[in-house]
């Protein structure tokens, strides 16, 4: 979401590599199918965050750009699965964005459903601030069969940014407020965690904004918080990407002031820059990507994980689960991981794959991180597939986390396709796990 990486050649394996890195070959059989490519206005162009599925098997996701609107500020897409094996998927627009003071523009981050099936999400920009602070919206479903979607403006950020800017993805908790960053802004222009409380009869009839925590408020603080966090049992985890290499934090609600804790700060050696987040394990184990390369000029990002500490008030422990190489696994994993129940992850990697061998060309990757049998076993890389962006009508550079759905993954990539326009206008794809 932040940035794209340049592409490397990552010629050797270092020492460091081969201590953490176990790869299960380069040959695999792809299980990849392009479900839609966008193309151009006024289709969406360029998915680039994870999917939400309801219980009809249908697909809903966003475009940071595309769209209606003379401004191609973006839209919010369905995916209907086909009536028919092997029949076509069906996209249809729910919204397009207008941008501006009025409304948002540029949605980024997942969208989350309520009970009563409305949809929720976030634009990094839009809104106050001259049309640049973003906004927090609702997108509710037809009230009859055929209708049209209704999208509602919740919140604008505000000009000062005190309560944030260019906001992350969401979190619900069990009352329907939303939890969420700001990248930037907050007392500190450091970034925010921020809640909106949701309206409650005889209290307050529009959504309220709360800073929960700024960051930058205490020495070696993480700055520019990551767009995914997880909201567990009244604890929000998350990734800040700068101070640093990045860190770990977590944000615990005591009598009503939210205390953070930095449980991890990365030191570069592992890598840097989680920008995809956690994912929490039963035992409260967290894993996550991280985007930014280590401290060996081969690796590529990696897979960590951090464990708690065995005795209270001891550090949390990292373990580098896997070191990317670029060439054959993959490089820059961005989105955050999805577990299944055996503890195996999934993930995609921006870039890197099997090298093409015209001009050394690669579209990234979908990986498999296959758990230890053992406890203390290796983790074991399986590619699932190797992007072939537009030369085979594939998708290139994924980013968003995979959605499991009827036994299938489904993500999203920012470019590729075939629908021709320049780059391609991305893909949503399945993949066999």
């Amino acid at each position: 979401m932040y940035r794209l990486r340049p592409s490397l050649t990552c010629g050797r394996i270092s020492s460091f590599a081969v201590a953490v890195l176990i790869f299960a070959g380069c040959a695999f059989a792809t299980t990849e199918k392009v479900v839609y490519s966008f193309g151009a206005a006024p289709d969406g162009f360029g998915p680039g965050t994870a999917l939400v599925a309801d219980s009809a098997g249908n697909l809903y996701g966003t475009t940071g750009a595309g769209g209606t609107a003379s401004c191609g500020c973006g839209t919010i897409f369905e995916l209907s699965p086909p009536s028919i094996s092997g029949g076509s998927w069906t996209e249809t627009t729910l919204y397009s964005f207008q941008g501006g003071t009025e409304d948002g523009a540029q949605p980024g981050g997942t969208l989350v459903f309520d009970s009563a099936g409305n949809l929720y999400g976030v634009t990094i920009k839009g809104g106050n601030n001259n049309g640049t602070a973003g906004t927090v919206f609702e997108l509710s479903p037809p009230t009859s069969p055929g209708g049209s979607w209704t999208e509602t403006l919740l919140w604008a950020f505000q000009p000062n940014g005190r309560g944030g800017v260019t906001p992350g993805g969401l979190a619900m908790d069990a009352e329907g407020d939303l939890f969420g960053t700001g990248y930037q802004g907050g007392a500190n222009r450091d970034g925010v965690v921020w809640e909106l409380l949701k309206p409650r009869v005889g209290f307050n009839s529009l959504w309220v904004e709360k800073v929960l925590y700024s960051f930058g408020s205490v020495a070696n603080d993480g700055t520019n918080p990551s767009p995914n966090i997880v909201f567990r049992d009244g604890v929000i985890y998350g990734t800040t990407t700068g101070g640093c290499c990045g860190a770990v934090f977590e944000l615990v609600n005591h009598s009503g002031v939210w205390t953070e804790s930095i449980l991890y700060r990365f030191t570069g050696v592992e890598g840097a820059e989680p920008i995809g987040g956690v994912v929490l394990d039963p035992a409260g184990n967290l894993y996550g990507p991280l985007y930014g390369s280590g401290s060996d000029p081969c690796s590529c990002g990696s897979v960590y994980e951090l464990s708690p500490a065995a005795v209270a008030g001891d550090p949390w422990q990292e373990t580098t689960l896997y070191t990317f190489t670029y060439h054959g696994d993959g490089g820059y994993p961005g989105g955050r991981l999805w577990r299944d129940k055996l503890g195996d992850l999934f993930g995609t990697a921006n870039e890197g794959g099997i090298k093409t061998g015209v001009g050394d060309q690669t579209y990234g990757t979908v990986f498999k991180l296959k758990a230890p049998a053992v406890s203390g076993g290796a983790w074991i890389l399986q590619p699932l597939h190797d992007f072939g962006g537009m030369p085979a009508n594939d998708g290139s550079l994924p980013e968003g986390q995979l959605t499991l759905v009827n036994g299938l993954l489904y993500g999203t990539t920012q470019l590729g396709g075939n629908n021709f326009t320049p780059g391609g206008g991305g893909t949503v794809f399945s993949v066999v796990p």
